[in-house]
């Protein structure tokens, strides 16, 4: 699985994002960038974060193709 690291946190600072109050449920987006690779791992558009595993969470490149992952990347990719 690419970018596995990168995925973990984005679950990670997803749930972090709720339970601090700085978003409320499906709000809010994150990626984590990987400069190596040239992909980021993106959150998803419309899903609890408590839902979300690594594997739930998609790599993209910087043009926005999706690279690895079957769900829908939040619409800021």
């Amino acid at each position: 699985m690419l970018l596995q690291d990168q995925r973990e946190q984005v679950v990670e600072y997803g749930k972090t994002l709720v339970t601090t109050g700085l978003t409320d449920g499906t709000f809010g987006n994150l990626s984590v960038f990987d400069r190596e690779s040239g992909l980021m791992a993106i959150s998803l558009s419309g899903m609890d974060v408590f839902a979300i595993t690594p594997e739930d969470v998609v790599v993209a490149d910087l043009a926005g193709k999706v690279v690895e992952g079957k769900r829908t990347p939040c619409g800021e990719l």
